[in-house]
């Protein structure tokens, strides 16, 4: 206070900021009336969504049957990498199937070794049974042999020895000829078992050969990668998840099958219907504006995918009459603007002159005017057709040229 006192010059800076703030007060409100003006034109209403491109046709690289249903991703290329036909995708864990892999190839070894073991001791087993056979065969022609001696040259008692020999000679030499048969047989059978093992064994080995092969995932053909989603947290798939059997690692999109997925907030329903004509615009390309047409609306609407209850939403099919697959990808945001209503040389009110609130509070009880404030102050009554996001169509109350200003603006105070 002693400095404003003893400096005239505060007074005047004080004076100075005060008169300018009134100035510039008036002026705003000026301006604002000066932008608002009810004008001629074509109302159009669009219904603005939101979405992406997606692929219609795509390459799926599922995780291969093995006996483990559930594997570790160990390495994953980059999401949107443009491959080569053959380059690896993805590597899934194989160190369980390596020891298993060893495992089986011992085992094989050891079938193979007691194939030769059971081959020599067969075929030992069968010579020492023919070696039994060929010494029973020569005792019994040596009985008989002394069998067919003249029996009056022998006494009685020895020639009923002698057959009686010849008896038993033939007896062990057929029982010598069994089991040589049997032999045969028994060893034949042991290594028919033995070599069903080996071969066994041997389609086990190609089969998690095949199965270790199989868990690099390479590019069936050239493209570009889109790596698969996580199906409960939402989010596409690093290095180090546990991915099982059927999932969906990655995939190569095809380019030439690309369509719009956009989303229609369930208060728009019934505003839009299949085929019906928009434009899309691609984020990525923001001055390039693409006609396209909808093609399929849900019936149902489903809820956003982080659960809210209150947003639901019906999922839009829209195609593209022209695709450009050299710039063009999924996953790419995508504007589409559908128009629903174009109404031509109409009176338009911008909606910032119009209070819309006595309108809606009096729906209940039958169609009231709305409020417009004029730029002098005054208010008029004023009967609306359809609004936009920016503009009203005009019925009644409101000529051309007529200024308004904003109606939450208040009317500047007057000094007596």
């Amino acid at each position: 206070r002693t400095t404003m006192r003893r400096s005239p010059t505060w007074l005047g800076l004080l004076a100075t900021a005060l008169l300018g703030g009134s100035a510039c007060q008036r002026s705003t409100v000026e301006s604002s009336a000066s932008d608002l003006v009810v004008r001629r034109g074509t109302f159009e209403n669009r219904v603005l969504m939101t979405g992406e491109l997606v692929a219609r046709q795509a390459d799926d690289l599922t995780v291969p049957r093995s006996p483990s249903w559930q594997v570790q991703l160990r390495w994953l290329i980059d999401d949107g990498s443009a491959v080569e036909a053959g380059a690896p995708i993805a590597t899934l864990d194989s160190s369980s199937f390596a020891s298993d892999l060893e495992d089986r190839r011992l085992k094989a070894a050891e079938s193979a070794r007691r194939i030769e073991r059971l081959a020599a001791e067969g075929a030992a087993a069968e010579a020492e049974k023919s070696f039994a056979v060929d010494e029973k065969r020569t005792a019994l022609e040596k009985a008989r042999a002394q069998a067919e001696v003249p029996a009056d040259l022998l006494p009685p008692s020895e020639i009923e020895e002698r057959k009686t020999a010849l008896v038993e000679a033939q007896a062990a030499l057929t029982k010598a000829e069994t089991d040589l048969v049997a032999q045969k047989v028994a060893s034949r059978s042991d290594l028919e078992v033995e070599r069903l093992s080996l071969a066994k064994a041997h389609r086990d080995i190609a089969a998690a050969e095949s199965v270790r092969s199989a868990l690099e995932l390479r590019a069936p053909r050239a493209g570009v990668v889109l790596i698969g989603r996580h199906p409960w947290e939402d989010r596409k798939l690093r290095e180090g998840d546990s991915v099982w059997v059927g999932l969906t690692v990655a995939s190569l999109p095809v380019l030439t099958s690309l369509a719009v997925d956009a989303a229609l907030p369930d208060l728009d329903d019934g505003r839009i219907k299949p085929g019906m004509a928009a434009t899309c615009t691609l984020d990525a390309f923001p001055q390039e504006a693409h006609p396209c047409r909808i093609v399929e609306i849900a019936p149902v609407a489903a809820e956003t995918a982080g659960g809210a209850a209150l947003r639901r939403f019906f999922r839009v099919r829209i195609d593209l009459e022209k695709l450009d697959p050299s710039r063009m990808r999924p996953g790419m945001s995508v504007r589409v603007a559908v128009l629903t209503e174009s109404r031509p040389n109409v009176l338009l009110a911008p909606r910032a002159g119009l209070d819309l609130s006595k309108a809606y509070l009096s729906n209940s009880g039958g169609s009231k005017p709305t409020v417009a404030r004029l730029a002098d102050g005054s208010e008029a009554k004023v009967v609306l057709g359809p609004c936009g996001a920016l503009d009203c169509v005009v019925e009644q109350g409101l000529s051309e040229g007529a200024r308004l200003r904003r109606a939450s603006a208040r009317r500047p105070k007057v000094r007596s």
